[in-house]
């Protein structure tokens, strides 16, 4: 059916980056935390079926944070949460080669405000291709 052919096309035309999007290309942390909770842990676990069976791809792995602290301490907390689930995707069999860390600090919010709502979004990491 065209409808079918359709549909094949655009999972033929879809990116590496709008897969990883599909499984979950962003976990969100606590204030002030780099710790790992059980759903950022269940959203890497599928992460990690996807790196293992697309090992060609790599990825950079970006920490985030809200605006709250200053630029250096904020910076060191993104770092620490890039390398959280940098370690968790490797422990999981994720290939170390595929990966790039870096560290945005507050630099780059994914939502505007200063409440909750909006830093609650912004302490983050995300996956972006390289």
């Amino acid at each position: 059916s065209v409808d079918k052919k359709k549909s094949l096309f655009a999972a033929a035309k879809q990116t590496a980056a709008d897969k990883l999007i599909a499984v979950g290309d962003r976990v969100l942390f606590d204030y002030d935390s780099a710790t790992l909770d059980s759903s950022a842990k269940i959203l890497l676990d599928a992460q990690s079926r996807f790196l293992r069976a697309n090992t060609d791809l790599n990825f950079i792995i970006e920490g985030h944070c809200d605006e709250r602290g200053t630029n250096e301490y904020n910076l060191a907390l993104g770092e620490r949460r890039a390398k959280a689930v940098f370690d968790y995707l490797v422990s999981l069999g994720a290939t170390p080669s595929q990966f790039t860390m870096v560290s945005f600090g507050e630099e780059r919010p994914a939502a505007n405000g200063n409440n909750e709502t909006a830093w609650s979004k912004n302490r983050r990491v995300e996956f972006t291709r390289l």
